[in-house]
């Protein structure tokens, strides 16, 4: 506080005499009361910023949300006995940091549990599962997520809001950035337009399957569009693009979640049917192309009916096989599918023993 004397057209300025102050809880809030226990509460604050400091550098460095949410679970619950129940994340504003103790806080705390997608985190010791009055929601001041801690290990450690605020603070920033990393992760793998694998995850992943020392067959379908190149000069690129959509679509629903499915380039797909046998990889193969000859995709008055070729490389002993000799020989049944009059499955077996 300062105090200000005019004198003669000049202006001094001199501290004023500041009383004796200090910190005093009541409930959890903390506010200032004359007294001799300054000392000692700024004691206690710094301990508390300490703390959150501590906490931002146990979550601060994690890359992956579950892990970040465990992390701070396992830090919160060893340090200061708080018991994280679950962590949300959504897209919606939440405002500034809110305690549930009036009729209006639960409704705004209910709404940023409405529309969270789905909880990023739910402590395993009590499977989400809490009395209600017991749960003490607080959304992250920036709007992206919701945490929920048990009321009852909050009250008893009888911390600051000025903490709290740090503890939440933290844990959300750390969130939105292992967040980000997961999204940048998944586009690096995804192809941008069908959100399938991509060539380069595709082909990691068929070379795990072909090293696996197992003697169950597995098997490889190349997939082409047929004359894509007439649709797209026809009917425009835009159009070209709603087909791949609409056929990567049909794909996912297909194929078991086990296989990878992935656009191989262009107008052409993969898939890779781990433990499939040449007789299970050509039923499968042959309900899919009928599925898509079965698409029909609207364009002004017209109907776009596309088809596909699929060639199928069946792997039934795998020693001495390499990546390369499973491409090829599906990309050799490929051709003899197209040569054949296109929208129909071959197949070959590669790796035959004895």
């Amino acid at each position: 506080m300062l105090q200000t004397h005019m004198m003669a057209g000049t202006c001094t300025v001199k501290p004023a005499r500041i009383s004796p102050t200090s910190f005093t809880r009541q409930g959890r809030g903390t506010e200032f009361i004359p007294g001799d226990g300054a000392p000692a509460a700024m004691g206690r604050r710094i301990e508390e910023l300490l703390l959150v400091a501590e906490f931002g550098a146990a979550v601060g460095t994690l890359l992956d949300p579950h892990q970040v949410c465990a992390a701070a679970g396992e830090w919160l619950c060893s340090a200061i006995g708080w018991q994280l129940l679950s962590v949300c994340c959504h897209g919606d504003a939440a405002g500034t940091l809110r305690h549930n103790d009036g009729t209006r806080n639960r409704r705004e705390s209910k709404k940023c549990q409405k529309s969270a997608a789905a909880p990023v985190y739910v402590a395993k010791t009590l499977n989400g599962l809490s009395d209600a009055s017991d749960v003490y929601t607080i959304p992250f001041p920036d709007g992206s997520g919701t945490l929920s801690l048990s009321r009852k290990s909050m009250v008893e450690s009888q911390y600051s809001d000025e903490f709290v605020l740090g503890i939440v603070e933290n844990l959300a920033r750390s969130l939105v950035n292992a967040r980000e990393c997961d999204r940048l992760k998944t586009l690096s793998m995804r192809d941008h337009l069908t959100g399938l694998y991509n060539r380069r995850v595709f082909e990691a992943m068929l070379e795990v399957e072909t090293r696996k020392r197992t003697s169950k067959p597995f098997s490889l379908l190349l997939i082409d569009l047929d004359n894509f190149k007439i649709i797209n000069d026809t009917y425009g690129h835009g159009t070209g693009d709603q087909v791949l959509v609409a056929v990567a679509k049909m794909l996912r629903l297909s194929f078991r979640k086990s296989d990878v499915v992935s656009r191989y380039g262009g107008e052409e797909f993969a898939v890779l049917l781990p433990e499939t046998a040449p007789d299970s990889a050509w039923m499968v193969a042959e309900r899919f192309r009928e599925n898509v000859a079965s698409l029909s995709i609207g364009y002004r008055a017209e109907n776009i009916m596309p088809t596909v070729s699929v060639g199928i490389a069946s792997i039934a002993y795998r020693f001495g096989i390499e990546v390369a000799d499973v491409l090829e020989e599906a990309d050799r049944a490929l051709y003899q599918a197209k040569a054949n009059g296109k929208n129909r499955v071959c197949a070959s077996l590669l790796g035959e023993n004895g």
